[in-house]
């Protein structure tokens, strides 16, 4: 059969190109003898090259973010002798080794393997790692057994192992709860659980479906679907949207090619209709047990999890431990630790969490307080959860291809200089900081209180490292993209943002009023005017001066993109 014309390049490799290496072959043949296009569909293992040249990224696939004791432990032996001694952990609750060489590949696939834990779809145009909230499994909040519903969707073969063509990246969360904790809205498909009461009085469980969510360069909050799916389809309902994106999904466009685009084209409500004729045509029973959505605009309950160092399970007499984890990296010796204290103190589990923060579950009561004195010696810290001090960051020019701004370097900046200083961060109270070194938003700073995003200005010489500021991002209710403040150079990120929480904390209605509920009330361009008066004697922020004009990744509007494809050869 013939290639449809107009497919991009990547379209074209996945149609001649197995993404199932042999890593022990790769590692005998000479890097040179390596093709660009192969290295490319490394990612479908969960491969990638970094920005230096013969050194590799590896992302394992863990979903919900729960590792045991043992598989902590193994990461932490391999990334001793392949990694040199670190591990991250990601907003998608996994970890990932860095600088590994081509001959060890296969040597941390092959290791990690032997404990249960894969590294297969954890990158590439496939359903990645599957997320849900830190607290699954323990929480006040969960409804029913959330776990189950996700190994479900993980563990699918035609999810995991059938469907590995698709568009582009696909994104899947289930919560525990309708509240934002697995952030439902940012995801292309977004679960939780819902009760109620049926005709014979008994209470029932099914779940709310939600789809067209996603950030990278455009952003987009999903909308509902269908407000009742019964537990018995949600695998069906979950196959047959994935069936859709793959079917309808833009692949002459990369830039349009993710789920959010085939929802917006349809709308929600002809999505869903695409979605149950998939599942006619499948033959499957019982849609008409599933209900469309009344209102397609979300309503998600807020955050629970909000600066609390010790969290009260479910299980009565057992806590979650709640630690952060600056720049999300771990030593090899940190990992042990933590196996360590995990089975010492817990049940042997912990938790990854999407702010890249780790958590010790089923601690007893007696045990909370020796617990936290073993944590506190060890020089990790747990006040500043959800404040300043616990930021996101993406790892920048240091080690990614298509970074333009040095995050890991601004985040020190900020954590030195801002994070240390507890009067402010105390006053400001809840605020979450995220940062991305190009517009890809690794580390979703569209969702984020105060978001960063990496640029450059044009200089006669060269270019000038910078950032966009974005503030109000929120993933409750129907969801906030975060609005843009101003671009800065690097050197003015710390001033700008200390001035933004001058400008909050001398401006907002009262104490209650969080950051993010002040920045959404009085905008980006009104936070911008604000930032540029000072009746303190010090020297402002001048953001009308600093004008920088990205010149790297610049973000494509959909009609730009349109224009330059109409017409053109195979353009539908």
């Amino acid at each position: 059969m013939p290639v449809k014309p107009g497919l991009t390049p990547i379209e074209k490799d996945k149609l001649n190109i197995d993404p199932d290496f042999d890593f022990r072959d790769i590692a005998r043949r000479p890097f040179y003898d390596i093709k660009t296009n192969e290295i490319g569909l490394f990612k479908w293992t969960g491969v990638y090259h970094q920005l230096q040249k013969g050194f590799f990224m590896i992302r394992l696939r863990t979903p919900g973010g729960l590792f045991t004791s043992e598989q902590l432990e193994r990461a932490a032996d391999l990334a001793e002798k392949y990694a040199q001694s670190e591990i991250c952990i990601t907003t998608r609750q996994t970890l990932q080794f860095h600088w590994v060489r081509k001959e060890d590949i296969h040597k941390i696939l092959e290791g990690m393997d032997e404990v249960g834990i894969i590294s297969k779809n954890a990158c590439g145009d496939v359903t990645r790692n599957v997320i849900t909230c830190s607290l699954q499994g323990v929480c006040p909040h969960e409804i029913g057994d959330t776990r189950k519903m996700l190994e479900r969707i993980s563990d699918d073969s035609e999810l995991k192992d059938k469907q590995r063509n698709l568009p582009r990246k696909h994104k899947i969360s289930v919560s525990g709860c309708g509240r934002a904790c697995g952030q439902t809205l940012m995801n292309c498909q977004g679960w939780y659980p819902v009760k109620r009461f049926g005709e014979n009085g008994v209470e029932q469980t099914g779940w709310k479906y939600h789809a067209g969510g996603g950030l990278g360069a455009r952003p987009f909050m999903a909308k509902v679907i269908f407000d009742w799916v019964p537990e018995d389809l949600v695998i069906e309902v979950t196959q047959a949207a994935t069936e859709v994106f793959r079917r309808h999904g833009n692949r002459r466009v990369r830039a349009f090619a993710r789920l959010k685009y085939v929802v917006d084209k349809f709308g929600p409500e002809g999505f869903g209709k695409k979605v149950l004729e998939e599942m006619s045509r499948r033959g499957i029973n019982g849609l008409d047990r599933i209900e469309p959505a009344s209102d397609h605009e979300p309503d998600v309950g807020e955050l629970y999890l909000d600066g609390q160092e010790v969290v009260p399970q479910r299980q009565e007499g057992f806590n979650v431990i709640r630690v952060m984890i600056l720049r999300s990296e771990l030593t090899a010796n940190d990992a042990r630790l933590f196996a360590q204290w995990a089975r010492e103190y817990g049940n042997g589990t912990v938790m990854f969490t999407n702010r890249q923060n780790l958590e010790l579950r089923f601690v007893p009561d007696e045990s909370v307080e020796p617990l936290r004195r073993a944590i506190g010696e060890a020089s990790f810290r747990s006040d500043g959860l959800e404040r300043l001090p616990d930021m996101v960051a993406c790892v920048g020019t240091t080690q990614c291809n298509l970074a333009v701004s040095d995050t890991p370097n601004t985040y020190r900046k900020l954590y030195d200089q801002l994070a240390a200083d507890r009067e402010l961060w105390e006053k400001v109270g809840s605020l979450r900081i995220n940062m991305n070194g190009c517009p890809n938003s690794c580390a979703q700073h569209w969702i984020a209180d105060i978001g960063l995003r990496g640029t450059r200005r044009r200089e006669e010489t060269g270019s000038e490292e910078g950032f966009d500021i974005f503030v109000g991002g929120k993933l409750h209710g129907s969801g906030h993209i975060a609005e843009h403040v101003t671009l800065v150079t690097a050197q003015e990120v710390v001033p700008a943002i200390r001035r933004m929480l001058e400008v909050y904390l001398a401006n907002r209605l009262n104490e209650k009023e969080t950051f993010g509920d002040f920045t959404r009330r009085v905008g980006g361009k009104s936070i911008a005017e604000l930032m540029g008066e000072r009746s303190d004697g010090h020297e402002p922020v001048n953001i009308r001066n600093l004008k920088l004009q990205p010149i790297f990744h610049q973000v494509l509007t959909e009609a730009s993109v349109r224009k330059r494809s109409v017409g053109g050869k195979g353009a539908k």
